[in-house]
């Protein structure tokens, strides 16, 4: 390893570095705090054979000032790619290594060396800095084996890149604060989950208050939440091919079907989806065709021990016990992030002179921060999101704890 501790070494070494591809390890400053408050410590990159320590805060060397630039390289693996578009801007040869890792179902543990343990229960607030640079080097090896594996992906660029943008709009608080959120898609599904500082996001409670701190940042600014209808129902609708009435609640069509009113199909529906198809229920076409698709999984699975999401084709492997209904779950839930995180990064490209954006994504809803200005701006999203047979609801209000329907 080469400590690269001058602009001049920067520029010398850099350039010495195979184009092909390179491995990126990002050293943030902060064990603990979140990304878009801390600083990076150092990188160290790897082309396979010379492997770069860029010192920028670390005190075991002297520091530089000047950027790497990443453009002129053809496949650019990092480690933490999330995290480390809060430092570097996106460029279109960036990919994640974990993600690549994680779409090809190659398995990977690398363990957190006991120095970082140790720092963290010391609560050092520069820890990194303050680490030995060859205690970090041997952190990195752990990632370097891993890299000869790693291969391109839409799904290790696409799901860094969708969800730091969410993060790092935050959501705004009647304290004049921002919150962040931090989204980890390395869950079995990919369905991220989504928890920082103690607080889970992704379930923030509808009767405790919890969310009447959080507001819009614009003067007259509303929050404005889509939510789609009967998400799962239509998802498994595309797969199965039947077309559910877009002007028809999805509950409500299945409903129809049972003679029963909306609250107790809700349950019914609920049932024959994670739980088995009830022979009851079992002349529904729906109910029939969805019964087919999961004995159809089921045996695909114990064929090959593995199955393939519909969308980006994600190889999912399980050392668990799973019975066909679980493993059903766990491809709807893959599903509707596979398209969701298309979603997102349809709507980062929108408009980019817009001040609206959108602050937290809940696997079947997305909350804005709108503009008083930007009224078109929700127009758009609709748009976007309602593709292919998905319509949405539309809730507004001033506080994330007291919205109400409406139409736009």
């Amino acid at each position: 390893m080469k400590i690269v501790d001058s602009n001049k070494q920067l520029k010398k070494h850099i350039s010495q570095l195979y184009r092909e591809r390179i491995l990126v390890y990002p050293i943030l400053t902060s064990l603990d705090k979140h990304p878009i408050k801390t600083r990076v410590s150092a990188l160290i990159i790897s082309d396979g054979t010379l492997d770069l320590f860029v010192n920028y805060n670390n005190i075991d060397a002297s520091k530089i000032d000047e950027k790497v630039e990443f453009h002129n390289f053809k496949e650019v693996y990092i480690v933490g790619m999330k995290d480390f578009l809060y430092h570097y801007d996106f460029l279109p040869n960036m990919y994640d290594l974990e993600m690549s890792l994680f779409w090809q179902a190659k398995p990977f543990d690398v363990q957190e060396k006991p120095i970082y343990t140790i720092f963290r229960r010391r609560q050092a607030p520069k820890a990194n800095d303050l680490i030995p640079i060859w205690k970090h080097y041997e952190q990195f090896e752990d990632w370097k084996k891993l890299f000869v594996d790693s291969k391109i992906s839409k799904f290790s660029q696409l799901y860094p890149k969708a969800l730091q943008w969410v993060e790092k709009n935050g959501l705004y608080t009647d304290l004049d604060t921002l919150e962040h959120t931090q989204y980890n898609t390395l869950t079995t599904t990919s369905r991220p989950s989504n928890t920082f500082g103690g607080v889970n996001y992704a379930a923030l409670k509808k009767n405790d208050g919890t969310r009447s701190r959080f507001i819009s940042r614009f003067e007259n600014g509303k929050l404005c939440q889509l939510d789609f209808d009967g998400y799962h129902i239509r998802l498994i609708s595309k797969l199965i091919g039947i077309d559910i009435p877009l002007d028809k609640k999805a509950h409500g069509w299945l409903a129809n079907q049972y003679g029963k009113d909306i609250s107790q199909a809700k349950a019914i529906t609920f049932r024959q989806l994670y739980g088995g198809v009830e022979d009851e229920y079992y002349h529904i076409p729906f109910f029939k065709k969805t019964s087919d698709y999961i004995n159809s999984l089921w045996l695909d699975f114990l064929r090959n021990r593995e199955v393939v999401t519909p969308i980006l084709q994600r190889k999912i492997k399980f050392d668990e016990n799973l019975n066909k209904n679980k493993l059903f779950n766990y491809v709807l839930q893959a599903l509707e992030t596979e398209r969701n995180i298309f979603i997102l990064d349809k709507l980062s490209k929108i408009n980019l002179n817009q001040k609206s954006v959108p602050i937290l994504y809940t696997y079947d809803s997305i909350l804005f921060d709108v503009d008083a200005n930007e009224e078109n701006y929700i127009r758009e999203v609709k748009s976007i999101m309602e593709k292919d047979g998905f319509p949405v609801e539309i809730e507004i209000g001033n506080n994330y704890d007291n919205m109400v329907k409406t139409d736009i």
